[in-house]
């Protein structure tokens, strides 16, 4: 091979290595940010707090991710709304308090939606709000939509001796003995068109253990 191409061959590649070394260090320089976005990408509702609830104490004390459907309601409804709630209780300082999130699909002026105190197949008094508004009702007709989410504590509680829920305490002790449900009212159905009950993650998966 003539000398002159061998010299222009070795003065490509010399050109071209520091290129492709620049671009080497470029990708292994950008890996953390890649790997950090994934990790965020990964996070739902919850797994956004994880770092923030060990830097401040927020501990998960258990957490609910149910169905609301309308044949869960007392007596049955049918509808073809139904919606998803999601509750953590967690702790907060000496005290404890729930974040949860409200999904609703295909349903038509909702007035109001609570955590009510009771078993399945049992109706029981409101005791924690979610969502309240009576004069200009929520409609999420076609597919679904957050009606409400947001965190309550001892503050928002509505005591109901009647139902053994003096405060908070009480609540907390319902509320993780599966004694507690998600009501979602509407004007078409004001005792509730759709309802869930609280069942926290551990509770399904001790019943499909003994299944």
């Amino acid at each position: 091979m003539p000398t002159s191409r061998v010299n222009a061959r070795v003065l490509i590649v010399k050109k071209i290595l520091p290129l492709l070394l620049l671009a080497t260090l470029g990708m292994l320089a950008a890996l953390p940010h890649i790997a950090a976005a994934d990790d965020q990408g990964d996070q739902g509702l919850n797994g956004a707090h994880d770092q923030t609830d060990h830097e401040i104490g927020h501990e998960t004390l258990a957490e609910f991710h149910i169905r609301l459907t309308g044949d869960q309601q007392v007596p049955s409804v049918n509808t073809t709304a139904f919606g998803f709630a999601e509750v953590r209780l967690f702790q907060n300082g000496t005290s404890s308090a729930i974040e949860f999130r409200v999904v609703v699909c295909n349903i038509a002026n909702v007035i109001a939606s609570h955590i009510h105190v009771g078993a399945s197949g049992t109706n029981g008094p409101v005791v924690v709000p979610f969502f309240s508004s009576p004069s200009s009702p929520f409609s999420s007709i076609n597919g679904c939509s957050t009606l409400a989410d947001g965190i309550r504590g001892p503050s928002n509680l509505t005591p109901n001796q009647g139902a053994g829920i003096g405060n908070w305490t009480d609540f907390v002790h319902a509320l993780q003995s599966g004694n507690a449900y998600v009501n979602v009212h509407t004007t078409a159905h004001p005792g509730g068109e759709i309802r869930g009950q609280l069942v926290s993650e551990q509770e399904q998966d001790d019943d499909q253990g003994d299944e």
